[in-house]
């Protein structure tokens, strides 16, 4: 999911209201293979990705690496369940290169639904992207074949591409390595 660049605009926040939300922010860099968030901890911030990719996976029953999401400059990254309910999340967040995030935390963020009001429909908007992004996902994996996902994957990600191990992009695909192997050496 790609945040709006012009947030401020778009919703109409005064000066103040720009100002406070960008004093809330904090810069992070994040080396390849360290975390944002693992397994089992509780999500204390939410990042925006300035540079870099980041991947959210989690082991299944037989300790399979499954991944689930990718994060570019641009894209939000949250674990809903985790930080909403303050409870340990199922999924780890992680840099699959060099990256920065602008952050802010779970407490400050509870501050600003509280001192602007259009934050709260900011999130939800956010919210409501996610959503869809992971609803068209989902239709994805039903309705493409392994070859047109991966052609279509590679079209919208080739950033991806050149940096994400083929493993974890055939675990978010749907598809073993095996089949992406024969699928990139046919087209």
């Amino acid at each position: 999911m790609q945040v709006k660049q012009n947030i401020p605009e778009y919703y109409g926040l005064s000066e103040e209201e720009v100002r406070m939300t960008l004093e809330s922010y904090v810069e992070e860099h994040y080396k390849a293979g360290e975390y944002f968030l693992q397994e089992g901890k509780i999500a204390g911030k939410i990042g925006f990705v300035k540079k870099g990719i980041f991947r959210s996976f989690f082991y299944n029953d037989n300790t399979d690496d499954i991944t689930t999401q990718f994060y570019v400059p641009g894209s939000l990254i949250i674990s809903i369940e985790s930080l909403n309910n303050q409870v340990p999340s199922k999924e780890n967040i992680v840099a699959v290169v060099d990256s920065e995030l602008s952050t802010v935390s779970y407490e400050r963020q509870k501050q600003l639904y509280e001192l602007i009001p259009a934050w709260n429909r900011i999130c939800k908007d956010l919210g409501d992207e996610m959503n869809k992004d992971m609803l068209n996902r989902a239709t994805q994996l039903q309705t493409m074949s392994a070859t047109e996902r991966y052609q279509d994957f590679c079209t919208q990600n080739p950033e991806i591409i050149k940096n994400v191990a083929l493993k974890h992009i055939a675990s978010y695909l749907g598809i073993d390595i095996a089949t992406l192997s024969r699928i990139r050496r046919k087209i």
